[in-house]
């Protein structure tokens, strides 16, 4: 497959146009093309749908595929097809690979439950198939999704992953295999990188993340660079290094904003940068991109990054400078990502959403309400474990900050032990002293915490 073999090599859109050279082959057969012409129509639409992540739409143009001025990608339509083509052929690989791109669709589109599933599936028959190089795709994605439903386990299949990585495989079931390696390893070292910083270990994280998008391109595979560009941002900014996320995330939204008017991908970008500047205590600042990535993702939604972004709006109508601060639409926003997400299992969100609203609800002056929503938050906490893109520093410092409004500071203190416990743990794996310094003293939750405790008497 020649279009394979330009995969990473040249813009993504040429590597889709070139595929759609093959397919509207393929669709000129006719019903006679079927039998080896399936295995190439999946195999296509594999590369296809790798090459134009960031144009996924789910449905636009009746399912055809736009080409002017940038790909428009049906991704639902696209991956019935290679599933239906591959369930005409007897190949195991084949199905494997359908069903890793019905996985990696699921969860953006319908829910985390129903991409694990898919997954899962996928994994089991390429492992079944002798197909190593897809059981490593799909263990990649599946591990990282895992993730957010368990961080033990999804963590094993992160290191089983990099485990089969270690053997490189050297035969391949298909020749474009071999093409697309480089980007699996590359996403899989960046998910590595991900997962560490969710459990707190800053530096392992930020060395996976900065080797993973060394190995991308923002020209020839914007979607996979967007995410990490993303994940690397996300790291910065919660370890209190500003200027440097900022200058990461607007670069990367820069790189972007030509090629195309609506893209989840660039607006979870620009949903973070303005996150950036909530942190950064710059409200003025974060409010024109994070409106923008919200018309990103309502353009082109995405089931995990909608509630995230909804979540960062409510912050933003709760901050007290901000000039439109509006506490109660905010309590509005969270709790349409609590009823949202207990639909598509996205944990994280659901538990920063509760967070968040005690917090409304005690500046609305409903201390009932923020009590009972922040023994909700540490509650589901305590049922999921770690979760992704949450702090729960912050999630046992809010619980801490309501029950000592409620005047129940007996109550409270454990709370805020268990906040300063996992800030200095992550402190912890922060080699460099001033990068240290700087995760304690302008992370806003860190500071607070480290300021309560040292009004107690306890310092790091």
């Amino acid at each position: 497959m020649a279009a394979a073999s330009r995969y990473g090599q040249e813009p993504g859109e040429e590597v889709v146009r070139a595929c759609i050279t093959v397919l509207e082959s393929l669709d000129a057969l006719g019903a006679a093309s079927h039998g080896d012409a399936d295995g190439l129509r999946v195999r296509t639409l594999r590369v296809l749908l790798s090459a134009s992540e960031l144009w996924w739409r789910d449905g636009d143009g009746h399912g055809t595929i736009g080409i002017e001025p940038w790909p428009a990608v049906p991704v639902r339509t696209l991956v019935a097809q290679a599933e239906a083509a591959a369930a005409r052929t007897a190949d195991r690989a084949l199905r494997a690979t359908a069903r890793h791109m019905a996985g990696q669709h699921l969860v953006v589109t319908h829910s985390l439950d129903a991409a694990l599933t898919a997954l899962t599936e996928a994994v089991e028959l390429a492992r079944a198939a002798g197909d190593t190089f897809t059981e490593l795709e799909a263990l990649t994605d599946l591990g990282h999704c895992t993730v957010g439903r368990d961080m033990k386990l999804g963590v094993g299949m992160l290191e089983r992953a990099e485990t089969l990585a270690s053997r490189s495989p050297g035969t391949f079931l298909h020749p474009e295999q071999a093409g697309l390696l480089p980007m699996t390893l590359a996403r899989l070292t960046g998910h590595i990188g991900v997962a560490a910083f969710d459990r707190g270990a800053f530096d392992t994280a930020e060395s996976r993340l900065r080797t993973s998008l060394q190995r991308l391109s923002p020209q020839n595979t914007p979607g996979p660079y967007a995410k990490m560009a993303n994940f690397l941002g996300q790291l910065l900014t919660a370890a209190g290094r500003f200027e440097e996320a900022e200058s990461l995330l607007t670069e990367a939204v820069g790189r972007l904003a030509p090629r195309t008017t609506a893209s989840t991908h660039q607006g979870y970008n620009l949903g973070l940068l303005g996150k950036l500047y909530l942190e950064w205590d710059r409200p003025d600042h974060a409010a024109p991109p994070l409106l923008a990535g919200w018309g990103h993702l309502r353009a082109a939604p995405h089931v995990s990054l909608l509630p995230l972004l909804r979540n960062y709006l409510g912050e933003l109508l709760m901050h007290p400078s901000y000039v439109l601060r509006d506490v109660t639409r905010a309590c509005e926003l969270f709790t349409e990502t609590v009823e949202e997400c207990r639909r598509t299992g996205f944990q994280r969100s659901e538990i920063a959403a509760l967070m968040l609203g005690a917090r409304g609800a005690l500046q609305l002056g409903d201390p009932e309400s923020a009590l009972a929503l922040s023994d909700r938050a540490v509650e589901r906490l305590a049922e999921t474990g770690e979760m992704p893109a949450l702090r729960s520093e912050e999630v046992y410092f809010t619980r801490y900050e309501i029950l000592l409004s409620a005047g129940r500071q007996e109550q409270a203190d454990p709370w805020l032990d268990r906040a300063r416990a996992v800030v200095l743990a992550k402190g912890r794996t922060i080699a460099d002293p001033a990068a240290r310094n700087a995760f304690y003293t302008r992370v806003p939750t860190s500071r607070s915490i480290l300021a309560a405790s040292g009004q107690r008497g306890r310092t790091p």
